[in-house]
């Protein structure tokens, strides 16, 4: 009856789960086709309105299009100001522009187009970026028929000759190194006063490493734009949602044996003479080494490396005289080991020079390679060749304190190395 009665409630449970799964099966198709309706009618939508790639808004730029073939807007305007500058008469606009009030806030971002190489012995890598500024000039204002939000653009040489007559900020990359190739402008004066630049370039930077980690670190190639000649009571350097948009890394972008993450900017000041402040932004592209970049070339000689002093442990026999090896032989073996971590441990610094200068998992290996040579030596002195134990505790002790010298050592040390692979790891 029992049994019964267990294989009746079975039989519910299981009933009662199967009419979940048809009810969780059934609303997630619903869902699905949800989606599917809507994404369709967004499509349609789409091909029926223009796009912010077709028709850009005011202060707003796609970072997935090329900002220097962007396509111009199209609206019937009256000569903008800056058509007249530089010309007689026409009006001084390269003083700063104070109608809106000082500071004159300054939008910025920076795309990566392309990354050559990276150097991570040097600290050193070459770029190419899209440099974006953003700032209200009233000077500039027009009247534009249509649509509010049009522009007047100006690319390449036509762009340059404009910004010779305008006030830019005048913004550096310190950690720039030198700058090669194409140096590409694009300029854009909406009606309101809104003044929009790009600057795609070609340039070498230099960087600083954190290898604490290596080989799972994570490193920030940097370009540090600082402002120049104008403190922040005159010009300061911001960002907001949309130029954390167009600040990222394009999908072409590669580099090889790392992952190209994401890019961040991150504010601050600078100092001056006189205790000045500049204002400074920091534009970063996070990269991710794949860890099996170091693992053929130093981890795995590095505990090969570690076993050399475990086997003059392991290879010796304890008996009631003493030890079936010669301490000579074993001793011969360490000095070995040693000979070939020191090799190694040259090897490394001269490939990895900003590896062997800090603290990371590869240095506290070398450290704990050394520590396990030395304790394996002073055992074959001491235990194999003078037989310590054995001439002041007998056979027994003797037998025993070897068995745990056998295994506590090697537990210990290759432990000691696996928790530092893993703290680098998490």
């Amino acid at each position: 009856m029992t049994r019964r009665r267990v294989a009746h409630w079975f039989t519910l449970l299981f009933a009662i789960l199967a009419i979940s799964v048809c009810f969780a099966s059934f609303a997630q198709r619903a869902r699905a086709g949800s989606s599917h309706a809507q994404a369709k009618k967004a499509k349609a939508t789409s091909l029926a309105l223009p796009t912010a790639e077709s028709s850009p808004k005011l202060g707003s730029s796609n970072a997935s299009a090329d900002p220097v073939a962007a396509p111009t807007a199209t609206a019937a305007v009256v000569t903008p100001p800056i058509e007249q500058a530089g010309k007689t008469g026409g009006p001084d606009l390269t003083s700063i522009p104070t109608g809106g009030g000082l500071p004159v806030m300054v939008g910025i971002a920076v795309s990566v187009i392309e990354v050559q190489s990276f150097d991570d012995v040097k600290g050193e890598f070459e770029a190419a970026t899209d440099l974006r500024l953003r700032w209200s000039d009233p000077r500039l204002r027009y009247h534009a028929t249509g649509v509010t939000g049009k522009y007047v653009e100006y690319r390449g040489k036509a762009a340059e000759e404009r910004l010779e007559k305008l006030w830019l900020p005048n913004v550096d990359i310190a950690n720039r190194l030198e700058t090669s190739g194409y140096v590409g402008h694009r300029l854009r004066v909406f009606a309101d006063g809104q003044v929009e630049t790009i600057v795609r370039a070609t340039g070498r930077y230099k960087v600083d490493l954190d290898v604490k980690n290596f080989p799972f670190d994570t490193q920030a190639l940097k370009q540090t734009l600082v402002v120049r000649d104008q403190t922040t009571d005159e010009v300061v350097l911001h960002f907001d949602k949309d130029d954390e948009e167009f600040s990222r890394a394009m999908s072409t972008v590669q580099l090889d044996s790392w992952k190209i993450d994401d890019v961040d900017l991150e504010a601050d000041l600078a100092g001056g003479w006189n205790g000045d402040r500049y204002s400074r932004v920091t534009a970063s592209l996070v990269v991710k080494r794949f860890p099996s970049t170091g693992l053929t070339t130093i981890f795995i000689p590095l505990l090969a490396s570690l076993l050399i002093p475990l086997l003059a442990i392991w290879m010796n026999r304890a008996t009631p005289e003493g030890f079936e090896v010669e301490a000579f032989e074993l001793a011969n073996m360490g000095i070995g080991g040693l000979f070939s971590v020191i090799a190694l441990s040259y090897a490394v610094s001269s490939a990895y020079g900003s590896i062997a200068g800090s603290d990371n998992t590869v240095t506290r290996l070398f450290a704990l390679n050394y520590a396990t040579l030395a304790v394996a030596l002073v055992i074959v002195v001491v235990f194999f060749q003078r037989n310590v134990v054995l001439r002041h505790f007998g056979p027994y002790v003797h037998e025993q304190v070897f068995k745990f010298v056998l295994w506590a050592l090697p537990v210990l040390t290759l432990g000691t190395s696996i928790a530092f692979v893993l703290i680098a790891a998490c």
